[in-house]
């Protein structure tokens, strides 16, 4: 009988996935909040075992309404609990943590350099743009999520070296078409307009519920698992699309009912830098 302390047994699902061939791919989460932490954890689950974990924050009782750790957590690095739970869930798994703001990080870059993928976590554009940045610099690919204003959907995007946009090209191809996702562009909510402009706490913005981030987070988790199984002999059908806009629920002239979700597969764009960096790197 094998020893369930020692071992994560993988049998109950390798008919669909060999989780084997993830055991030594390296996985860089930025940001361990309510939805970089559930996505790490299916990865996880799904046999990703080293890892490189970004996230300056402490767990606190604000977030116990979203966050899924636990009371007992209060107080304690983020990085270190999600450490704490993923050698737990597999005693084999390698982990590094850094309770850094990865655009002042002095590791960050590094890390990037030897990750297979990294996972875009922030809930800051500037952050999304800066982890983009990086990685299309270091010919890796990542996988970015968000979710919208109040948690009517959100936005899950792919980038995977001379095959796809990058995230600027994203924003590029957004604007081009008049496709402006942004949380400025979605309104404010009356709550939004009374704290802003009546108690004046302009960094206010409405949150969605546990439910509306994690149902984003698994998306991403989905992305994540196609890119790396791109060139494996898994059964598993990989996705077409680098791009998906998911409606957690109908909103007036955004989505028309739940669960609607657009997808598309986006190219590089010619005025977009990682084009240029894409063609010096064939050179």
């Amino acid at each position: 009988m094998k020893d369930q302390n020692y071992s994560l047994e993988f049998d109950r699902i390798s008919y669909l996935l060999n989780p084997e061939i993830f055991s030594d791919k390296r996985i860089t989460v930025v940001g361990l909040g309510s939805g970089g932490t559930p996505a790490c954890d299916h990865l996880v689950m799904n046999g990703i075992r080293i890892w490189e974990l970004y996230d300056p924050d402490t767990l606190e009782p604000e977030n116990l309404v979203k966050h899924p750790r636990m009371r007992k957590d209060l107080g304690r690095l983020k990085v270190d609990i999600q450490k704490e739970w993923i050698e737990d869930r597999n005693p084999h798994a390698e982990v590094k943590t850094f309770a850094e703001d990865v655009m002042q990080s002095p590791n960050f870059i590094e890390s990037v350099r030897r990750s297979d993928l990294v996972l875009s976590c922030s809930d800051k554009k500037s952050v999304r743009e800066f982890v983009s940045d990086q990685c299309v610099a270091a010919k890796v690919p990542f996988v970015t999520a968000s979710v919208f204003r109040t948690g009517i959907g959100g936005e899950i995007f792919g980038y995977i070296p001379s095959q796809t946009g990058c995230y600027k090209c994203l924003q590029l191809f957004s604007e081009l078409n008049q496709l402006d996702l942004s949380d400025d562009a979605l309104g404010l909510t009356e709550d939004e307009e009374s704290r802003i402009y009546g108690l004046d706490e302009k960094e206010f913005r409405a949150s969605g519920l546990s439910i509306d981030i994690q149902m984003i987070a698994l998306i991403q988790v989905r992305m994540a698992l196609s890119i790396l199984l791109r060139e494996s002999t898994q059964s598993m059908p990989t996705l077409k699309s680098n791009w998906i806009v998911y409606a957690n629920r109908p909103a007036p002239g955004i989505f028309r009912s739940h669960f609607e979700a657009k997808q598309m597969l986006l190219k590089p764009q010619k005025v977009c830098y990682c084009t240029n960096i894409n063609h010096q790197l064939e050179d």
